[in-house]
């Protein structure tokens, strides 16, 4: 898996580097690190003092790219240093479709439960926008003593049987996880067919639901042999992935970035986003990559 690692130098983007080089799949990974220099965005200047000012700028972005290098170093991860000129964003998901990578790895904004809702705007830009999977990586509110490698994460995987179902598969088979990692499949039943008891619509869309998260419980039986599903209920998709996350911590969840299903308005963006914004822990938004 070749994957890019995005930073800014900040104390958010060197937490999220620590957590990534924990993970299983980051030792076996192929990792390049891109950090942006801005152009200076004054108006009329001389040349000699725009210049002077550009050159500032790449320095300080290859002295973080060096910094986040030396941690990957320290867990045994080779990296690659690259540094582009522009707006942050853009270079990240230039680069990193010239490149053809396969996930890119960044930081969330938010570090608390004020500042939870503040993904960042580069952030939100690059997973919009990405050719390929984004992780972002979203450290828990109590930061564990322990910082020794996590050998099997805990893994949620929230779907709806649509068609980002294939993205999903294709990205946890990319990742290499342990056999012995933890696997939970997540799929949310709206309440709004559940309201009659004995209605035949929402015991349908139960059925469904289940029987889509056993076929892919037993697709994944070949990468973990500890693969679980739960079928949860709510009046909103996203928040029920929350407060799922909040009672049962995860390392991580992996979703769809889009789907197709006219069962449950599952992954049309608005979910993936929620969850992004508001989850309690790191959040990899499965795409399909493009050529």
């Amino acid at each position: 898996m070749k994957v890019l690692i995005a930073t800014d130098g900040s104390e958010l983007a060197e937490k999220a580097i620590r957590w990534f080089a924990r993970m299983p799949f980051a030792r076996d990974a192929v990792c390049e690190v891109i950090s942006v220099a801005m152009r200076p965005a004054f108006g009329v200047m001389p040349d000699d003092v725009y210049d002077e000012l550009l050159s500032a700028a790449r320095a300080k972005a290859s002295k973080w790219c060096q910094q986040t290098s030396l941690i990957l170093n320290a867990a045994g991860i080779d990296a690659v240093e690259v540094v582009r000129v522009g707006q942050s964003a853009d270079e990240i998901t230039h680069y990193a479709k010239e490149s053809q990578v396969d996930l890119i790895v960044m930081g969330a904004q938010g570090a608390s439960q004020l500042t939870r809702l503040l993904l960042g705007s580069t952030t939100e830009a690059v997973v919009n926008h990405a050719s390929c999977s984004v992780l972002v990586v979203r450290m828990p509110l109590q930061s564990p003593k322990d910082q020794s490698p996590i050998e099997h994460p805990y893994v949620a995987i929230a779907t709806d049987g649509s068609d980002a179902e294939e993205q999903i598969l294709e990205q946890i088979r990319l990742l290499g996880l342990p056999k012995q990692s933890k696997l939970q499949l997540l799929s949310v039943v709206e309440d709004l067919f559940l309201m009659a008891p004995d209605s035949e619509s929402g015991a349908r869309l139960a059925r469904m639901s289940a029987a889509a998260l056993e076929r892919l419980e037993k697709n994944l039986g070949s990468v973990s042999e500890n693969v679980g599903h739960s079928v949860l209920e709510g009046t909103h998709v996203g928040n029920s992935i929350v407060e799922f996350l909040e009672l049962h911590p995860a390392d991580l969840i992996v979703m769809g970035d889009k789907g197709r299903s006219a069962i449950a308005r599952f992954f049309l963006g608005s979910v993936s986003r929620y969850v992004l914004h508001h989850a309690c822990c790191s959040v990899l938004v499965a795409k399909k990559k493009l050529p």
